[in-house]
């Protein structure tokens, strides 16, 4: 009996915990929701992937675009490169499965995020003087955090910011593209190329999915 009277404030605790978790989890999905169709609206007038907004107490919830790459057809993959090269980018494992660099190469084709130009050609675009132009060069690389960073470092707006960070990672994927096709065998500019191109688009889909996250302070850091 002892045990039992001991263990029951325990169970009462527990449920008690548990009902709040589970009411916490409902109130945050809620919550979530409303920002997702409020970070939707946002996004899909823009090229941005993520935005973040901010509460109070550096409490900041980020909105994030993830693209997921399914596999529709090997046969279309296998048309367009050759199997040696196929196979360090696609394991079968009871099922295809692809890399994450190949799905990062994919992902930009099969959306429409990429500019059929190169990184330093963009550069070349921008309204920078010659000395940030080449250390432009040297930092551009296509992660779009880091590009819109260092162009705002060097007195670019941050609106223009934004739009030449896009450019350059537009461009960047259109590179990567290129690469592939190139040690798949194919030239830029022919017919064959062009066909690859439509046959890598044939091979997957991408779907397109909003994740939302939150960061704030812990009130033991006050």
């Amino acid at each position: 009996m002892d045990n039992e009277n001991n263990i029951a404030p325990l169970v009462d605790k527990y449920a008690k915990w548990d009902k709040q978790i589970e009411d916490g989890k409902k109130e945050t999905n809620k919550i979530k929701a409303e920002i997702q169709n409020v970070a939707v609206k946002e996004l899909g007038n823009s090229k941005l992937k993520q935005v973040k907004y901010w509460g109070n107490d550096s409490n900041c919830a980020t909105a994030t675009t993830t693209e997921s790459v399914k596999l529709i057809s090997i046969a279309y993959l296998k048309q367009v490169i050759p199997e040696e090269i196929l196979n360090d980018f696609v394991k079968l494992d009871t099922d295809y499965k692809m890399s994450d660099a190949f799905k990062k190469i994919l992902a930009p084709l099969c959306l429409g995020n990429y500019v059929e130009q190169r990184v330093l050609d963009v550069i070349g675009q921008m309204p920078l003087n010659d000395d940030h132009k080449t250390l432009a060069k040297k930092k551009l690389k296509g992660n779009w955090e880091k590009d819109k960073d260092f162009l705002i470092s060097i007195g670019v707006s941050d609106n223009d910011a934004e739009h030449w960070a896009y450019f350059i990672a537009e461009a960047a994927a259109w590179e990567k593209i290129l690469h592939l096709l190139k040690v798949a065998g194919y030239k830029e500019g022919t017919f064959e190329f062009d066909e690859a191109l439509s046959d890598l688009k044939k091979a997957v889909i991408v779907e397109e999915n909003l994740k939302i996250g939150i960061e704030y302070k812990d009130e033991d850091e006050n």
